[in-house]
């Protein structure tokens, strides 16, 4: 789960009792995680909400970086976004 105390973000691991601080664009994509979106649609959605100031692969590349952080946390299942 995602919780927000003023400019900063949380997940909490709630089978593990672990807080981890993460930045806005990760609170993002693990919440599009556990929506069960895709690859496309993560980066179609980052894109969105950054402007797409930042190119396209390094979108994809934040993304995919991101979620494999969270599978090997243990914060999300190998489905979804991968």
């Amino acid at each position: 789960m995602v919780q927000q105390q003023q400019d900063a973000f949380f997940l909490l691991d709630t089978e593990g009792g672990e807080v981890f601080r993460v930045n806005e664009t990760a609170a993002r994509i693990f919440e599009l995680c556990r929506t069960g979106s895709t690859l496309e649609d993560a980066v179609q959605a980052l894109s969105s909400g950054l402007g797409a100031t930042a190119p396209r692969q390094e979108i994809v590349e934040d993304v995919q970086s991101t979620v494999a952080q969270f599978l090997e946390l243990g914060l999300c299942e190998p489905s979804g976004v991968s």
